[in-house]
């Protein structure tokens, strides 16, 4: 049979094996490009066209159509609208306030092109509730968050038979400790727990609130995947006791799985960086369906293990080394290393190709070609030389 994106991407997403892997590039920011890698990759490629960014603040973008149609990429993007107002602010060409009163910098003379949380309007502040109650929050029915949605939603069904993915960032932990500060918001979960689960309850509010308009807007019907989530590890190991999030954290989670669930029959990807292991659990039972970006070089992922734990009931999205084999390797080993994790992690079905997060400037163009090519050009089945 001849396949179509979605139903490849969709058979993976139920455990079913297509005629290869799907491949996503770019339908969320962590699995997207940085600006100065993809300027590299559309340079080598002969490709020009213009650059939209996915995320300025992170730097990164979305590939262009004629990128995803060389690598016959199986997703395509939509996110909510930006938010209108408010907070926001621009400070000065590396400084903005955004809609939560949060302050962003981008570093100057470094490496680091993504912005950085500096400030915001509880990092100051004794643990009170009041001033949680009493800060002005953002809308969820902003103007902004829905501007332009089912547009685009429409020009990629009226492009394709792809499967769309809705990028809905933010969520509890990311925003709950750029609003408090990182320390502070760690420290609260033991010592002030009350305000730190206020805090948390309102953000989740507004994510869920955000969620069921953008799907509404959308069309349930039209998207097959919700991407969405937070950091719990780091590359050594949990970031929190996974009986504190079970807790704490975990009741928010479920509540932003359940508002997607309740609202479509979207498939969950929950993107969490680092060592996740300890935590699979968990998001499985939430109702997450994949997850992504898969660090395979952090404490206890190491993908045999991951498969042979969990790969029955979620699935992984990402999985390909960037932090030493995309930037360091040569094409042939990027090749070898991409048909290493397609044997292993896609067994079955149950993966999606992509890299571990965004592409970053120092991943050379060719490295980029190859994991892509090795993936287009390697049915399931076969194994690696």
């Amino acid at each position: 049979m001849a396949w179509t994106h979605r139903e490849r991407l969709l058979a993976a997403l139920n455990h079913e094996e297509a005629d290869r892997v799907p491949m996503d590039f770019g339908s969320a920011s962590p699995t997207a490009i940085t600006m100065d890698a993809y300027q590299g990759l559309v340079d080598h490629l002969g490709v020009d066209s213009e650059v939209e960014y996915l995320s300025a603040m992170n730097q990164v973008v979305y590939p262009a159509e004629e990128v995803l149609r060389r690598f016959d990429i199986d997703t395509r993007g939509v996110i909510a609208g930006r938010y209108k107002g408010g907070h926001q602010k621009v400070v000065d060409e590396v400084t903005l306030i955004d809609e939560f009163g949060v302050t962003w910098k981008r570093p100057v003379g470094t490496a680091t092109k993504h912005s950085l949380h500096v400030d915001g309007p509880f990092h100051d502040i004794a643990p009170d509730i009041d001033a949680i109650e009493g800060f002005a929050w953002p809308d969820p029915d902003n103007e902004g968050v829905v501007a332009d949605l089912r547009a685009r939603v429409d020009a990629i069904k009226a492009a394709g038979d792809h499967a769309i993915v809705l990028y809905l960032p933010g969520g509890v932990i990311h925003r709950g400790y750029a609003m408090r500060g990182f320390e502070r918001y760690l420290k609260d979960l033991y010592k002030a727990p009350a305000f730190v689960t206020r805090l948390m309850d309102k953000l989740c509010d507004y994510w869920v609130a955000v969620a069921e308009r953008a799907i509404d807007e959308a069309g349930p019907e039209n998207i097959d995947v919700v991407f969405f989530g937070e950091d719990l590890g780091t590359q050594e190991g949990a970031m929190f006791d996974p009986e504190l999030y079970a807790r704490m954290i975990k009741p928010r989670h479920r509540r932003m799985a359940e508002a997607v669930k309740s609202r479509s029959n979207a498939k969950i990807c929950f993107h969490c960086c680092g060592s996740a292991y300890r935590f699979i659990d968990h998001l499985i039972d939430i109702g997450v369906d994949a997850l992504n970006p898969v660090q395979v070089t952090a404490a206890n992922m190491e993908p045999e293990r991951l498969k042979a734990d969990f790969g029955d009931r979620i699935s992984f999205w990402g999985g390909i080394n960037t932090q030493v084999i995309l930037p360091g390797g040569t094409p042939a080993e990027v090749t070898a290393e991409t048909r290493r994790i397609i044997d292993i992690l896609g067994r079955d079905g149950g993966y999606v190709l992509n890299a571990v997060h965004n592409i970053q400037p120092e991943v050379p163009p060719e490295n980029i070609i190859a994991m892509f090519d090795a993936g287009l050009g390697y049915p399931y089945g076969e194994k690696a030389a």
